[in-house]
């Protein structure tokens, strides 16, 4: 069919929304929980800037692309005769909300000392990332052209080991209890494929760390009082003053990270649609981008500095005979429980410990997916791509480190009274070397995401023997490495003139390699040699 059919009925609540809500809701909120203790655990920033404009915005934006996706799918059934239809989930964006998190906003605050300013500095990164989700809409079915697959997927496993496996293992084990029963109850019922006949393995590990962190008197019972203070009516109002200025330049400097991690989660939502197309459904990737995108822009002109984006697992919901309505449902709650402030009685209830174990399971789980859909010969380069982007952590481990041993210094000095400025005093590379952080960490930590995809690709296109792909990926490479988006410690022109020359060496070689192969059996790509012995 190809007009809408009006006319068709499209149920508003189906058997399976209950499961798919609850599910999707749960897989978004606790990134939610988990933001909120940071937030005002390490950053402190006051509540009514965390409930009152944070909270509420990301209910706010949440809701809006939960929405889209309930109208989008009953639009497409309606116009494709599919009154069945299951709608695609969304919610909070997976890995790229912890890398807003710690790689953005709290290496701005360690380095500002103002956690305002580096809410500032994140929702002018989102309006950065919302732009180019916008911008990769129209130019999507060229990249997935050119763009092996099997790099993205290694770029992404990479940012799931550091920000979610060893990030959230680093911060869980602050209390190792908690973590270590939730983690492995979790584990106990996942992968030993054991049912419970009652809730889910994840409600029950979680319930369990908790049990534990309230016995323990790791949470506190007048910190769960006082946590109701925040009850209110948060209605979400434009934030437009956050917008560009000092802000805006400290986003900049975030922006191989931005385009990385864009990269990223526009290729997770095309594998999200490919996994619909396998159960019979189309979703389009252009509408999906741009609403994914519009959504986020919205949001951010209201003071959202996290990303929401469109999940995989629709497979498993039209398996449960969910329909087209339950992310109307899910959005609907992300949206109550943001503007209410109730977020917080769950933040205080709830231990980040035991939440965080369910962002290693997801870790474990992208990694393991990722190597069993790609073939063994690319596993060199996912294994390079997934290496890369641990050098990034590392070095803001580094950074951040550095900034708190400065802090202390001037602490012991202040009540000394010594009046000293400990800025005057600068941990080069030199000294870094020493204590065995060569420069290369530094290198490799701008741009990880990038750098990844980058050698990625060349490795395989050198499996593959596409010396002319290879040169054009040292060429965009060269590019990235000159303006900074890569290698370099801002985006500026020469930014890693060392870099950019050497990429440019290698991209003619290998121009060079390719002529040489026109006469070099061995040189040649393995289907030609067979097809020249065919002929």
């Amino acid at each position: 069919m190809l007009g809408e059919n009006k006319e068709m009925q499209i149920a508003w609540f189906k058997g399976g929304d209950v499961d798919a809500t609850i599910g999707v809701f749960f897989d978004g909120f606790t990134k939610i929980l988990v933001g909120v203790s940071i937030l005002s655990g390490v950053m402190a920033m006051p509540n009514d800037i965390i409930f009152g404009k944070i909270v509420s915005s990301i209910g706010f934006t949440a809701f809006l692309l939960l929405a889209f996706n309930t109208f989008y799918a009953r639009y497409l059934g309606r116009k494709m005769g599919n009154p069945e239809i299951t709608a695609m989930p969304a919610g909070v964006s997976g890995g790229t909300f912890f890398v807003w998190l710690f790689a953005i906003m709290m290496p701005t605050y360690f380095a500002s000392g103002d956690a305002l300013y580096a809410w500032k500095v994140a929702v002018n990164v989102n309006i950065l990332y919302s732009v180019i989700i916008i911008a990769f809409a129209f130019i999507i079915k060229f990249i997935m052209k050119h763009v092996p697959n099997q790099a993205m997927l290694g770029g992404v496993v990479g940012g799931s080991m550091a920000y979610l496996l060893i990030g959230a293992m680093g911060d869980g084990f602050a209390h190792p209890l908690i973590i270590l029963v939730t983690l492995f109850v979790l584990l106990f019922f996942n992968f030993g494929k054991i049912k419970p006949k009652f809730f889910s393995p994840a409600f029950i590990a979680v319930g369990l760390g908790t049990i534990v962190a309230w016995v323990t008197g790791v949470m506190k019972p007048e910190t769960f009082m006082a946590s109701f203070a925040t009850t209110g009516l948060y209605i979400p109002l434009p934030q437009i003053g956050l917008l560009g200025g000092e802000a805006f330049q400290g986003a900049l400097a975030f922006l191989p990270l931005i385009l990385a991690f864009a990269f990223s989660d526009v290729t997770a939502l095309l594998q999200g649609l490919e996994q619909a197309v396998q159960s019979g459904e189309k979703f389009d990737q252009k509408t999906s981008l741009l609403a994914t995108g519009l959504c986020n822009f919205i949001g951010t002109l209201f003071g959202n500095p996290f990303p929401v984006n469109m999940y995989w697992g629709h497979p498993a919901w039209k398996k449960a005979k969910a329909g087209a309505s339950y992310p109307l449902f899910t959005g609907a709650i992300y949206l109550i429980l943001c503007v209410t402030g109730l977020v917080a009685i769950a933040t205080s209830a709830i231990p980040s410990s035991a939440t965080l174990v369910l962002l290693v399971f997801v870790a474990i789980m992208t990694g393991a997916q990722a190597f069993e859909v790609v073939e063994k010969k690319y596993y060199p380069a996912m294994i390079v791509a997934t290496a890369i982007p641990i050098f990034e952590l590392i070095y803001g481990k580094v950074s951040n480190g550095i900034s708190a041993a400065s802090n202390a210094i001037g602490d012991a000095l202040t009540s000394g009274g010594i009046d000293f400025d400990v800025s005057s005093v600068a941990v080069n590379s030199s000294y870094l070397a020493k204590a065995g952080v060569a420069n290369g960490y530094f290198d490799m930590s701008k741009g990880s995401m990038l750098i990844a995809i980058i050698f990625a690709c060349v490795i395989i296109f050198m499996i593959d023997r596409k010396w002319i792909n290879a040169s054009v990926t040292f060429l965009v490479a060269s590019a990235c490495s000159f303006v900074g988006l890569i290698h370099g410690a801002n985006v500026e022109f020469n930014a890693a003139p060392l870099y950019t020359g050497t990429y440019l060496a290698f991209a003619v070689a290998f121009i060079i390699i390719k002529i040489l192969s026109k006469n070099m059996p061995g040189l040649q790509p393995e289907e030609e040699i067979r097809s020249v012995q065919e002929a």
